[in-house]
């Protein structure tokens, strides 16, 4: 039996330079390769050069510079996009801006175009700033895409506003876990986040908490996986209040050795002041880790009072932090990692989202 082919196509991917880019959406892909033959169209916005055709993650990628400084090649590209588009049965979208791109094309495509999304800029454009606040009118674009979803119930439903008829549905994020969930959690307050070094972040206030509960608790740790703009800030702040021994700012880690970070963890602690679907959170629980974060965007509906300690988004602040991080400690050290981790693993697992798209697809007509 033939399978189905399945363009995938993203203007937020993975390569080798930047394989901390969007791994949510490799992770998408992979779990559609397992009912169809994927080929993915990495559409680089405002990049330069040619047109390349390599291999990543195990899938076929065509890489596809895209900018208005070099007419002749977006035009190119986008011949290449639509040729790669029409070759498909179903072309599988995400990212917001890939709408936009694909949009371009539209008009010559024949296939069912589902669109996946998880960029917070869509739910809440004033996160992002004034100049996309002023366009998130854009949004109405998703109207031009045959089934919609977004990575939480919140953002779903933000989108069905702009989707008019289209049909929508929750598509959240892969967490796939290859490692065993522990047999037990780090003695003492261990935390660990994950995440860029940038403000909506909130490293500096990070590091406030933990100089906060270092003062009553001399043995706290903090390990900080990621990097960005404002590493060297913190590392300011880090030494101006003596915590060289206690906050370690680990950098990048490849995706695939993530996972292990958050052994090293009681709770897991990214002040964070947007997030949607907030993946790391949800693979920290799936190592049976209990979260702390305030209540600022949908992934709510899965970590609650069952798993973590969520605050209130206008109580951001380092007390309120530093206590709802003892309360977690408290509250979660005599439940087995077993008990939070295998309710994400089962909702958010492989199986569960390959199963979901295969579905959808097949709801559109694409066998």
């Amino acid at each position: 039996m033939t399978r189905r082919r399945v363009a995938v196509v993203s203007t937020w991917f993975p390569s080798e330079a930047r394989p901390t880019e969007a791994p949510f959406n490799l992770e998408h892909a992979h779990t559609i390769a397992d009912t169809s033959d994927v080929a993915v169209t990495h559409v680089q916005l405002g990049a330069s050069g040619p047109i390349r055709v390599e291999a990543y993650g195990g899938l076929p990628v065509t890489r596809i510079p895209l900018s208005p400084r070099h007419p002749i090649r977006a035009i190119r590209g986008l011949r290449t996009l639509r040729k790669n588009s029409a070759d498909a049965d179903v072309v599988q979208s995400m990212a917001f801006s890939t709408v936009l791109a694909l949009s371009l094309v539209r008009p010559w495509m024949r296939r069912p175009w589902v669109h996946a999304e998880h960029w917070n800029g869509v739910s809440r454009p004033e996160s992002v700033g004034k100049v996309w606040t002023a366009f998130s009118w854009l949004r109405n674009t998703l109207r031009f895409a045959d089934y919609v979803g977004g990575d939480t119930t919140e953002l779903t439903d933000r989108m069905r506003r702009f989707a008019g008829r289209t049909p929508t549905a929750v598509i959240p994020c892969v967490v796939e876990n290859p490692r065993p969930i522990p047999d037990s959690r780090p003695d003492g307050i261990h935390l660990v986040a994950m995440g860029a070094l940038v403000p909506r972040k909130n490293p500096l206030l990070a590091v406030d908490v933990v100089a906060a509960l270092r003062a009553e608790h001399p043995t706290v740790t903090m390990r900080w996986v990621g990097d960005g703009p404002l590493r060297a800030d913190v590392e300011r702040r880090v030494a101006e209040l003596g915590l060289e021994n206690a906050f370690t700012l680990v950098g990048n880690v490849d995706p695939a050795e993530r996972f292990v970070e958050y052994e090293h963890a009681s709770v897991y602690f990214l002040p964070s002041t947007q997030e949607n679907f907030f993946t790391s959170a949800a693979e920290a629980l799936s190592t049976g880790v209990p979260v702390v974060a305030a209540a600022v965007g949908g992934f709510t509906e899965f970590a609650d009072e069952s798993n973590s300690v969520i605050i209130p988004r206008d109580r951001m602040t380092v007390d309120a932090f530093a206590r709802a991080i003892e309360a977690a400690h408290e509250r979660f050290a005599d439940v087995a990692p077993e008990t939070i981790a295998r309710p994400i693993r089962d909702r958010f697992g492989f199986a569960t989202l390959a199963a979901q798209f295969d579905g959808i697809y097949t709801s559109l007509g694409a066998r």
